[in-house]
């Protein structure tokens, strides 16, 4: 970023949402792997709109400040870009600027679910999977603590207030401790007995100086994607890289996910023997009755194709799905008299699909409005150039729509068929999509069989499906039990010195 700074009339920062101090550029990426939660559009035809405005805290505003006028001392030219230590620390995360960590030996044994900032206005299904396994770890008998490390705008009293229009969560900061220490005010206090859950690859640079200071300790890492790909080669993709290097037992979500660190062994996860489970994050896939169904659908004037609409974040290949789209309504596969093509996502790009027909933009709204609303999408495009499947296809596979997305190896088409029989598998090409998409439009007419397969789907649409005691056996032999032991050890050495 550095290199394209150089003018003094810099543009304003991309839209992105707010997860600690990062470069712009990849904030988007830091989402946590999911999907953030459109809305059905109140307009046939919307304007464009003005564009996001950018949440990235105080500290970032002094990123890109320049020399005014020649300085005093030195011999560096007025209009050069100035880096100090502390805008250093923040565009690598403060991974080298992390809380004070003091073992408090009155504290009650805790597990420290590390959580980065998030806005709830872009909160994705990441950020979900994070919460409902802090809720999860209750399971264990241990105390849960919500540890939110990074510099953010926290209300516990405005936060209580929006978790209660997303289902699942209404009583999450009621249920587990919580822990503001982003201003770093003042140090982190862990038992001698405690254990980390790490949820993003900056946080496990903090789970690991945790476990340091409690003698050497293995974390437990949710892995919910793999996060060095979200970077292009530079000091992000290396600082990421090297947190699966680390000593911890991983917590996938979903299976290809976790063949693709075994096979590729990535950070030695094979080599080494690391422990890993997969679980499957509950999809907000939302199926009225049968007769509910076939009446919404069998009236519309127009079939809706949505389609995943992220620009700003590069592994969710927009311009692969929006050429895709273009190329398709060119090709006759969907008659813009009879298909409404609608944009789903972060960010309000549009589509010019043929001489004056445009797609339109979802606005944003909550995990409840989106699950009142995604049953009434008919064909739905969304890609992801990862081993993980992402959420979108279950929520509208499992809703009763014809869902196109892609392979990505070790996410591979009998893989995705697996799941639901509405799935379509492509590979990420113009042609196989648009291919897929055809099929799709076939398909869609025969509202019988989108039910009766959105009811047979084979993912789990509840948490309780999702993480069970085979869950908690693993936690608790491959975290729990060995962090205990450890501390023994560690306070018969105290008792002993």
């Amino acid at each position: 970023m550095g290199e394209n700074c150089s003018s003094d009339t810099r543009p304003p920062l991309p839209p992105c949402c707010v997860i600690g101090g990062i470069l712009p550029t990849f904030v988007a990426e830091r989402s946590l792997g999911g999907a953030p939660f459109p809305a059905i559009p109140t307009a046939p035809m919307p304007k464009p709109k003005k564009p996001l405005r950018v949440s990235i805290g105080k500290e970032l505003q002094r990123f890109g400040r320049r020399i005014a006028a020649q300085p005093t001392t030195g011999d560096a030219d007025p209009g050069h870009r100035i880096y100090d230590a502390h805008e250093l620390h923040l565009l690598l995360n403060r991974i080298y600027d992390l809380p004070e960590v003091k073992i408090d030996w009155n504290r009650r044994p805790t597990i420290n679910v590390l959580v980065p900032a998030f806005e709830f206005k872009s909160m994705s299904a990441g950020f979900f999977g994070v919460f409902q396994v802090a809720r999860f770890l209750r399971s264990t008998d241990w105390n849960v603590r919500l540890v939110l490390f990074d510099n953010f705008d926290f209300s516990m009293e405005r936060f209580r207030k929006k978790f209660r229009d997303y289902p699942g969560m209404e009583d999450l900061l009621d249920e587990v401790e919580v822990e503001y220490i982003g201003e770093r005010k003042q140090p982190l206090h862990v038992s001698p007995d405690d254990v980390c859950v790490a949820t993003v690859w900056y946080s496990a640079h903090l789970a690991k100086k945790i476990g340091d200071v409690l003698g050497g300790r293995r974390f437990l890492y949710l892995v919910q994607d793999y996060e060095t790909n979200f970077f292009p080669g530079g000091s992000l993709f290396a600082l990421a890289d090297e947190t699966y290097g680390f000593d911890y037992a991983a917590l996938f979500s979903t299976a290809p996910l976790a063949d693709s660190f075994r096979q590729s062994d990535i950070g030695g996860f094979a080599s080494r023997g690391l422990p890993g489970i997969f679980f499957n994050n509950a999809c907000s896939a939302s199926l009225a009755s049968r007769d509910d169904f076939l009446a919404m659908n069998a009236g519309k004037p127009k079939r809706k194709l949505v389609f995943y609409s992220r620009p700003i974040v590069d592994r969710n290949m927009f311009t692969l799905a929006a050429l895709s789209l273009i190329t398709a309504y060119e090709q006759g596969v969907f008659d813009p008299a009879e298909w409404e093509c609608i944009g789903m996502g972060l960010g309000d790009a549009l589509l010019e699909l043929l001489p004056d027909v445009f797609s339109t933009s979802l606005p944003r709204m909550t995990l409840r409005e989106y699950e009142q609303t995604v049953g009434q999408f008919d064909v739905c495009l969304t890609l992801m150039a990862s081993p993980h499947p992402s959420l979108i296809p279950m929520d509208c596979a499992g809703s009763g729509a014809m869902v196109v997305t892609n392979t990505f190896r070790t996410k591979t088409g009998d893989y995705l068929r697996g799941l639901c029989g509405n799935v379509i598998p492509v590979a990420p090409s113009v042609p196989a999509i648009v291919k897929g998409l055809a099929e799709a439009a076939a398909a869609s007419s025969d509202l019988e069989g989108r039910y009766r397969r959105a009811r047979a789907m084979a993912y789990p649409r509840t948490w309780e499906e999702s993480l069970t005691q085979r869950h908690t056996d693993f936690v608790t032999e491959h975290v729990l039990a060995p962090a205990l032991a450890s501390a023994g050890r560690t306070q018969r050495r105290a008792a002993s010195a």
